[in-house]
């Protein structure tokens, strides 16, 4: 009986090379198979444009390169990713009965989510540090495998990890469910992921603070502690990021708000501004510059009503797909069989649709480009301001 021969796929490289390789093969055998040194300086590889860990097989055709320290997008991607699931684990190393839950990469860093009774101090960070310092310098491997999701399910439920058993129910049926083991210590992820802890610089990175967070971003489930941290390629890449932030906060704009008196927020107006003498000045002056420059664009400067009847908001789709986030309006008039319903405007452009429509317009009046200092407000949780910016 002759025996089936394995597919062949072809793989194309940057530089037009084209090999033959046998289906499944990961990145790092193919890394291996140009050069030895490529496959030690390999952390990971671009698949036709995605973002492929070099455990991951590749099973067609493909456009491929080797991504290596020396690529920064990838490299810091990988770096503060995979520093989330190092922080993970080192908080569960000092507290293990804290539940895990998801831990993003985001500008210059990364967090996570945890669920602890206890807060955590500034103290406690600098215990996390030590902790994650001592799991980089042991150079554990990094692997990844594809499980069931019947089997994910039953290994969260057994570890008491609650969060997790939410999250693989959230994963669509056609996604494969990944399993990432940093050491011994493992967590649900989509990866990439470096292929030991040794490749994460160990004096490049440095928790920031903590903040609260709720649990997926609803107000209604458990309040969370979110854990941030910042990392970079060196050391000094990092000193140069502190330094930016500690000169960052000397010209905080609420700082200075107080010490200029420019402005103040108060409990009355939640999102609000009062602004005084000195700020308006300064808010005056940036919107006549803005004029100017609007004026050379080609735009024409409008202003709409900020409370609308909620027709309007149904005919452009706010009210269906967005009046959580609306302030509604209610008046009883006299006489009337129901309460007419208004919204204050949460974006200019329905209004500004409303302007367009109004009398008729030719091509030869294309493109009409139209600019409002208008206010819109939106019903947000508090936490989504930072000072006066948004």
């Amino acid at each position: 009986m002759s025996q089936i021969s394995p597919q062949q796929i072809k793989l194309s490289f940057p530089d037009g090379n084209v090999r033959d390789y046998e289906a499944g093969i990961t990145p790092a055998e193919v890394a291996k198979s140009i050069a030895p040194s490529l496959a030690k300086a390999a952390i990971s590889a671009q698949v036709n444009g995605a973002h492929w860990d070099l455990q991951w097989p590749i099973k067609a055709d493909a456009n491929i390169s080797i991504n290596t320290m020396k690529d920064d997008g990838p490299a810091l991607e990988l770096i503060r990713h995979d520093l989330a699931h190092i922080m993970a684990r080192a908080v569960q190393a000092l507290w293990p009965d804290t539940k895990v839950t998801i831990g993003p990469v985001r500008d210059y860093g990364w967090f996570y989510d945890f669920d602890r009774a206890e807060p955590f101090t500034p103290d406690d960070l600098g215990a996390i540090e030590a902790e994650m310092k001592k799991i980089i310098n042991a150079r554990e491997p990094v692997r990844t495998e594809v499980w069931s999701r019947a089997d994910a399910i039953a290994h969260y439920e057994k570890t008491g990890e609650p969060y997790k058993v939410e999250l693989v129910n959230r994963i669509p049926e056609d996604q494969d469910l990944r399993m990432y083991w940093h050491g011994d210590w493992q967590d649900l992820c989509r990866g990439p992921h470096l292929q030991h802890t040794g490749q994460v610089p160990a004096d490049a990175f440095k928790l920031t603070h903590v903040a609260g967070a709720y649990w997926l971003g609803d107000s209604s489930r458990p309040m969370l502690q979110r854990i941030y941290g910042v990392a970079f390629k060196s050391r000094d890449d990092l000193k140069a990021h502190m330094h930016m932030l500690e000169e960052a906060a000397k010209r905080d704009h609420r700082k200075l708000g107080r010490e200029m008196d420019l402005f103040h927020m108060q409990e009355e107006a939640p999102g609000q501004i009062f602004w005084h003498p000195n700020g308006w000045t300064i808010y005056a002056t940036l919107q006549d510059y803005m004029r100017r420059k609007q004026r050379v664009g080609g735009y024409v400067e409008v202003n709409t009503p900020q409370v609308v009847n909620r027709n309007l908001w149904e005919a452009s789709g706010h009210w269906e797909n967005y009046r959580e986030n609306m302030f509604i309006v209610e008046v009883d008039e006299e006489g009337a069989k129901e309460k007419t319903i208004n919204a204050l405007k949460p974006m200019n452009c329905p209004c500004h649709v409303q302007i367009f429509n109004h009398g008729l317009k030719s091509y030869r009046d294309l493109p009409l480009r139209m600019a409002e200092f208008g206010s819109c407000a939106r019903y947000e949780p508090s936490g989504a301001l930072h000072g006066i910016m948004r």
